[in-house]
């Protein structure tokens, strides 16, 4: 009797510790998958909650800076205007954390308007109409899009190539949408760059499509895609519209 009493305390207290382990592991702090964020004016950022107990709000220090929203696990933040400020996380128990962020101007918000077909990274700037030779934007069937470059006697080319493995270029729906890219220290993809027939290769580390819409503004017209990129710790911007889609 003795023996059968202690099993059964001793059942007890086990099933009270797993309580406890799983009270702990719903109660615990809130944490995020990025410490802080930056997002250009007018664009969203997305940042995953984990720990504590939906449903989950999120309150701006500064609405004038950012908004946020939330969707389960996901807190969207959305530029407004230029500047710092945070974001405080609460869920259902009271348990609170905070977001850092900041919102900058889009460096190439002056470059939205202007469709010309182009490529310009570092010292290089190459235009429709001006440089002559060919444009090509193509996308193939395992997601490398490739942006190019070559003069007519195709001993100069500007290669950019990268995965776009979030379906940013070519995918319906993005028109009229900014979206932030992958953005990363290991290589998306590579620029090659070619003078006299001498070829140099540089790691793209991050892209992002910083506008995706008609050249002319009127719907059943191709898509121009203005791409964003950097490498070699420079940044550089791709603007066409697709033109190819390979198998």
């Amino acid at each position: 009797m003795k023996r059968f009493s202690i099993y059964v305390v001793s059942l007890m207290l086990s099933g009270t510790f797993f309580i406890a382990c799983d009270d702990d592991e719903s109660n615990g702090k809130l944490t995020f998958d990025k410490n802080s964020v930056e997002v250009f004016v007018g664009e969203e950022t997305v940042m995953k909650v984990r720990g504590g107990v939906a449903p989950y709000t999120a309150t701006p220090a500064d609405e004038t800076i950012a908004e946020a929203t939330v969707d389960g696990g996901d807190i969207t933040i959305k530029g407004v205007k230029e500047g710092t400020t945070t974001v405080k996380v609460t869920d259902k128990n009271g348990l609170e954390a905070t977001i850092a962020v900041e919102v900058k101007e889009d460096p190439y918000e002056n470059e939205k308007g202007d469709a010309t077909v182009r490529i310009k990274w570092d010292t290089y700037e190459k235009i429709e109409g001006r440089d002559e030779g060919i444009f090509l934007l193509t996308k193939a069937e395992d997601k490398t899009v490739t942006f190019s470059w070559t003069n007519e006697e195709e001993v100069e080319s500007l290669v950019l190539t990268f995965k776009d493995t979030e379906d940013k270029i070519g995918a319906e729906g993005n028109e009229e949408e900014s979206a932030s890219g992958k953005e990363d220290a290991t290589p998306v993809g590579k620029l090659t760059v070619t003078v006299d027939g001498e070829s140099t290769d540089y790691d793209v580390t991050s892209f992002r499509l910083v506008q995706a819409k008609p050249a002319d503004d009127e719907e059943g017209t191709p898509i121009t895609y203005w791409i964003a990129f950097t490498a070699d710790n420079k940044s550089g911007l791709a603007v066409a519209p697709l033109t190819v889609e390979t198998e």
